[in-house]
């Protein structure tokens, strides 16, 4: 009865190992998928602030050329 009873205990001391390093393994996975969620959502707002300074910049160019371009009409109006 007790050669049962010990490789009862030792299946389940085993079991309880493999169910500890299977919460490690997924704790793991849940914070590398933390950081790389982080990660892809850093790089997708910088991108989505380098394409609004571009539209940014763009108008403003556009807007100064415009304000330029009425100054040198207005002088030439009124010479």
């Amino acid at each position: 009865m007790s050669l049962c009873r010990a490789c009862a205990e030792s299946l389940a001391s085993e079991n309880a190992s493999r169910l500890a390093a299977m919460q490690r393994a997924e704790k793991n996975i849940d914070d590398l998928l933390e950081d790389l969620n982080g990660a892809y959502h850093r790089l997708r707002q910088s991108g989505i602030d380098e394409e609004l300074f571009d539209v940014v910049s763009g108008f403003e160019a556009l807007s100064g050329s415009r304000k330029q371009k009425a100054k040198v009409q207005i002088t030439e109006d009124s010479s």
